[in-house]
């Protein structure tokens, strides 16, 4: 056998290595063919989370420090707005609702304390410069007593009436003024027995109603009467969120952008999602930011949601925990649920989606659309609603084990899931792509055995019209529906189903316990001749006799009932040490410990803002324009990445964004600030010292 010399053994040994290197390189490149012909040779579906780093992205990736958000870590805090001072910058510092709003309430006690009397009293219109249709009456009496107070409405049924509890300095809280109108607002002193012992009118004069509320509201039939004796309007393009009466008149509103969700409280106040900050996601970015508000714009608690929040805020309980509606951003938008303490803003328990469901379905980012969640008790079980999986799902909010899913059978055929499904009894048409899915207290079918589910069906189908829901039945109008649940028998039955224009997203279904009333809020309506978005009903429930119907102008998210608690209003307002609290994604610390890499240019003025609320910094520039910022001190470097949440829709790069960047987790040092933005590595000529 011939010996090959040194020579030769060297240079075959060359050409295997050139060759080997070509076929790895080839190999590489051809990867995801090598891969989907094994996954399609072996019958495995290829993960989602594959197919999503596959799809299309917009907006801009570069790194100059490899590094990742490790979305499994946030940053816990707990401050107040003084707690910016602790940190050495010149960058502009903003402080929160909660700080300018205490300021405010602080100046008017002390203008209590300055002695208005019953006949001469002190009217403060707006006075927290958010609700420009409520006032504030100051003035003491010499005696003890209660005040009643009411709004006079066009029409007796449109008072607006309130009594707050005995005192000597009164601040009497006005809501329900009529727009660009002198209003007459009737006092009356109450001794203990109730009685009337002294009245007086007062008017009060208002501005007209910004260009955005003009012709907002249309009656389009009215009794004169309604179970709501203000009607709230919120959210998409209702950036200014009103209140009507029962005659469709405006009687409320607030100013400013509010574009996101507005969530009731059992406290009578309410939950406001902020424009003030929002996250970065594979789709809409989501607002970070929420306040505890009531009706005269007072904030009380502001609430940090990493994930950023949409749909739904609601309390597990009664004045209990924040179940919050958030993303993973790992893929996925909206299909997350956190319970958030609501003393210290703790995340104390969560679910995502792909935890209980997985398999077909899991195929796109936006592949459940949570758009509600509640929570029963008394078994310890959450009803939630994934709209893009067309059910509506109880499980066990402890150990997550699904009880039951009421949705068309057909839906989860053939899958593991199927067993779940509540049989129908009956022929019935099931929901489609539904909103506001809540378990409700009252026995509307008299039978001991059953619970009631109501919901408002949007009856439309966009997501998976061609490949899964081929039975859509095509019906051009939506439905107020109530199933009762038989849980032991697995059974459900469709009692209750009132057609409504058809309002194809957002929207509520609203059955109203105390008048027996069920309300349809369509929020959406596409195919009006008069091109007016929304249509509000109001329905007896029984007869299904339609009692009032108003035409709303813009497109809007929710409606629901304002009930307004007095002696809350009333009270000098009390805040929290820290009253911002909850958690955030934060910036992680550079491995690379010789890094000293210095940018060459510097950013122009105004390609990006910047500013600091307590110890977060806000930095504003448009959608997945920003890839990374470094902080990067004399010891320590730390790097706020986003570059794996890939932006799939293109028209959110038109969307301007204040990220909050959390600077709490960071140890004491002298940073710079650089970006990459658009790609290009920038100085931000900005430092913050961190003691």
């Amino acid at each position: 056998m011939r010996k090959w010399n040194k020579k030769t053994k060297i240079t075959v040994l060359v050409i295997f290595l050139i060759l080997l290197a070509l076929f790895a390189a080839l190999c590489w490149k051809k990867r995801r063919g090598i891969y989907n012909t094994y996954m399609k040779l072996t019958g495995q579906e290829i993960p989602y989370s594959v197919q999503e780093k596959r799809m299309k992205k917009y907006g801009y990736y570069d790194q100059e420090l490899n590094a990742s958000m490790n979305l499994e870590n946030p940053v816990y805090i707990t401050e107040k707005d003084d707690s910016a001072n602790e940190i050495e910058t010149d960058i502009p510092k903003e402080t929160t609702r909660i700080a300018s709003s205490y300021e405010i309430d602080q100046q008017l006690q002390a203008e209590l304390e300055n002695g208005y009397s019953w006949e001469e009293p002190m009217v403060i219109q707006n006075p927290y410069q958010v609700s420009p249709l409520t006032a504030v009456i100051i003035f003491d009496t010499k005696e003890e007593c209660a005040v009643r107070f009411t709004v006079k409405g066009k029409t007796e049924a449109a008072d607006i009436s309130g009594e707050v509890e005995a005192a000597v300095s009164h601040r009497i809280p006005v809501i329900g003024l009529y727009p660009a109108m002198e209003n007459t607002v009737v006092l009356e002193l109450l001794d203990k027995s109730g009685k009337v012992t002294d009245s007086q009118e007062i008017t009060i004069t208002t501005d007209e109603l910004p260009d955005k509320l003009d012709d907002a509201v249309k009656p389009v039939k009215t009794s004169g009467e309604s179970a709501f004796e203000l009607t709230m309007v919120y959210g998409q393009r209702t950036t200014f969120p009103f209140a009507y009466d029962c005659m469709g008149d405006i009687r409320w509103y607030m100013s400013g952008e509010f574009t996101s969700g507005i969530y009731m409280l059992s406290n009578s106040r309410m939950i406001v999602a902020s424009n003030e900050a929002f996250m970065p996601s594979q789709d809409k970015p989501q607002t970070t930011n929420l306040y505890e508000m009531d009706y005269l714009g007072r904030a009380y608690t502001m609430y940090y949601v990493a994930g950023g929040n949409h749909h739904e805020v609601i309390e597990k309980e009664p004045d209990g925990n924040l179940l919050v509606l958030t993303s993973s951003l790992e893929g996925h938008i909206e299909d997350k649920i956190q319970e958030i303490d609501r003393q210290t803003g703790e995340v104390v328990n969560e679910l995502i989606m792909e935890d209980i469901f997985s398999g077909k379905y899991e195929d796109r980012v936006d592949w459940t659309h949570l758009n509600t969640v509640s929570y029963q008790p008394e078994t310890d079980t959450i009803v939630i609603s994934p709209r893009n999986l067309e059910s509506v799902v109880k499980l066990n909010w402890t150990t997550k084990e699904i009880q039951w899913i009421l949705c068309d059978p057909r839906f989860w055929e053939g899958t593991e899931y199927e067993k779940y499904v509540l049989q129908p009894e009956g022929d019935f048409v099931y929901q489609f792509q539904q909103h506001t899915a809540y378990q409700l207290e009252t026995d509307l079918d008299g039978d001991d055995q059953t619970i009631e589910v109501s919901m408002f069906d949007n009856h439309y189908v966009k997501v998976r019209k061609s490949d899964v829901l081929k039975y859509f039945d095509g019906e051009k109008e939506s439905y107020l529906l109530v199933y009762a649940v038989n849980e032991a028998e697995k059974t459900v039955k469709q009692i209750k189903k009132i057609p409504t224009v058809w309002s194809t997203i957002t929207s509520s279904a609203i059955y109203d316990a105390d008048s027996n009333h069920i309300f349809g809020m369509c929020g959406h309506v596409k195919d009006s001749e008069d091109k007016r978005r929304g249509m509000n009903y109001e329905f007896d429930y029984d007869t299904e006799e339609l009692i009032n119907q108003f035409s709303i102008k813009s497109y809007y998210y929710r409606a629901s009932e304002m009930r307004i608690d007095w002696n809350d209003l009333a009270a000098v307002m009390e805040i929290k040490d820290n009253y911002i609290m909850g958690e955030l994604y934060q910036p992680v610390k550079a491995t690379w410990f010789f890094w000293q890499k210095k940018p060459e240019q510097v950013l122009e003025d105004g390609e990006i803002t910047l500013h600091l609320t307590g110890q977060v910094l806000y930095a504003g520039a448009y959608d997945h324009q920003i890839s990374q910022i470094i902080f990067h001190g004399k010891k320590n470097t730390y790097v706020y990445d986003t570059t794996d949440i890939r932006l799939h829709t293109k028209s959110y790069l038109q969307f301007y964004e204040n990220i909050p960047v959390p600077l709490q987790g960071m140890e004491a040092d002298d940073y710079e600030i650089y970006v990459v933005y658009q790609n290009e590595f920038y100085d931000l000529e900005q430092n913050i010292k961190i003691k």
